[in-house]
């Protein structure tokens, strides 16, 4: 008994370092919880575990020390006594402890742990009573100012034979308080419910939009800063009318009706001229808001040289240059450094179409081809031929040896029309993945190119594209369809 006194002793010492006095203008509380204990561990037995209730009632009565009165009442399992026959049902139990906490519950505090100590009388189906000395710790967590949610571990020492127990409790605490007095109003001199410390007109009534200020005409601004006081209007145009809440009040407005940024005016094109003053309202332009591209100050619109510098008494043009001496002025001359009979411009290559609108200059074609010869009916056949007789090994990009007869003809239609390019296309049928044939053809396209290059045709004159099973020719329902289908098409563009 003298060691356990001790270590009771000893315990509550080191927990006080942490507890501090509890809130003293709420001295009284009460609590109620269920509460779970086991009478066989600690005495030899098995687990019997009992359940309960408790109802208490708490004061503090000193700094870091509060005193509790609980009343317990459950059934438990209890043990036998030495020499007493075997207790097979359940006991009804109960017991009042006086115990001292070492806790605080300050204001601020959302968890409050605490330690007790105490002594209380035990019965047994009410009688056959024994004191008992219980002490453990506990928490107490927060749910509002006065209330609490309490967790609390508790070791009982028996001072009888077989009766020490452990508790577990779970419950609610509250802290007993006087009625809080209601709040009196604030002052409100002109009675208008806006108080006065808010209101900035406390002799005048007016709504509490308006800061206690009066509205005349309800829009949200007070009289004493309402340009319009008697018309409805924006709190942005303070207080006045404005009919197309661009943000100017109608008083202001150059457009009233129509809104805009520009002193209330549209400008559609954003060039800082509105558009009632904008000879070009859909164009950007510093020259009565229309554009000048030459920055000559006349306007594109006005100026015949509009991509030359010139003088408005010129129309905009530059006095009347004639660089190639060709009888036509620069400032109308396509050809401006190369003399032509065709309104300024050569045809070097004599077929009628001048070098500027010519795309083959050099060669000789007519203006249908775009000036570029036409490529003969027989290419024609030996490209349609090429594209049955490029062969590759079976399901890959790689050339068979007969192929390299065919890409030499082309190298040499290449050649032969040197304004020409080469369009070159893979194809494939429906047989696999539609992700896997695009991408054998272009592959396989990429291989004819590659080789041509190799065969000195420049980089720019060629291009290959895959077009997977995309473009079939004919239907892929039969193996002669796909075999058709399977195919490296060459093809001469002017592009």
């Amino acid at each position: 008994m003298r060691k356990f006194s001790i270590l009771l002793l000893v315990l509550i010492l080191g927990l006080s370092h942490a507890a501090t006095a509890q809130n003293r203008a709420f001295p009284n509380a009460i609590h109620a919880k269920l509460n779970f204990f086991d009478y066989g561990t600690l005495n030899d037995a098995d687990f019997k575990l009992g359940e309960g209730f408790e109802v208490g009632y708490f004061r503090n009565v000193a700094p870091f020390l509060n005193v509790g009165i609980p009343f317990k009442l459950g059934l438990a399992k209890l043990p036998p006594l030495t020499g007493d026959p075997a207790i097979t049902g359940n006991t009804v139990t109960t017991s009042i402890d006086v115990v001292f906490h070492l806790e605080n519950i300050r204001d601020d505090a959302k968890v409050s742990p605490y330690a007790f100590a105490g002594a209380g009388y035990f019965l047994e189906e009410f009688k056959n009573g024994h004191a008992q000395l219980p002490f453990g710790l506990g928490v107490n967590f927060r749910v509002s100012k006065y209330a609490f949610i309490n967790a609390q571990a508790e070791f009982r020492k028996a001072l009888k034979d077989k009766r020490d127990n452990l508790q577990l409790g779970v419950g609610f605490v509250y802290l007993l308080h006087k009625a809080e007095p209601k709040p009196q109003p604030p002052a409100d001199t002109d009675k208008d419910g806006t108080p006065d410390a808010q209101d900035q007109c406390v002799s005048e009534a007016g709504p509490a939009a308006t800061l206690g200020c009066p509205d005349s005409d309800n829009d949200g601004v007070a009289d004493k800063d309402d340009t319009c006081p008697t018309e409805a209007g924006t709190v942005e145009t303070h207080g006045c009318p404005d009919a197309d809440n661009d943000g100017f009040a109608d008083k202001d407005d150059n457009c009233p009706t129509e809104a805009g940024a520009l002193q209330g005016c549209p400008d559609t094109d954003r060039d800082g001229v509105s558009d009632q003053e904008d000879e070009c309202p859909t164009e950007a332009g510093t020259v009565k808001g229309c554009p000048d591209s030459d920055a000559d100050g006349v306007a594109n619109k006005d100026d015949k040289c509009p991509r030359e510098a010139g003088i408005a008494e010129n129309n905009g043009c530059p006095v009347m240059k004639d660089a190639d001496s060709d009888g036509v002025a620069d400032d109308k001359d396509p050809c401006p450094d190369a003399a032509g009979p065709f309104n300024g411009c050569p045809d070097s290559d004599t077929d009628g179409l001048a070098d500027n609108l010519d795309k083959c200059p050099n060669s000789a074609g007519p203006a249908t081809n775009q000036g570029c010869p036409e490529v003969k009916k027989e290419t024609k056949e030996r490209l349609a031929f090429a594209m049955r007789a490029v062969q590759f090994e079976t399901g890959k990009a790689v050339l068979k040896g007969q192929s390299f007869k065919v890409l030499d003809e082309i190298v040499g239609i290449m050649n032969q029309y040197p304004d020409y390019k080469l369009a070159i296309g893979g194809h494939t049928d429906d047989i696999g993945a539609k992700e896997t044939n695009l991408q054998l053809s272009t592959e396989r396209a990429k291989a004819c190119y590659d080789y041509l290059l190799y065969k000195g045709i420049p980089e720019g004159r060629v291009r290959s594209t895959g077009f997977g099973e995309s473009k079939p020719m004919v239907s892929n329902n039969s193996p002669d369809g796909r075999e058709q289908n399977r195919r490296v098409e060459f093809e001469l563009t002017l592009d």
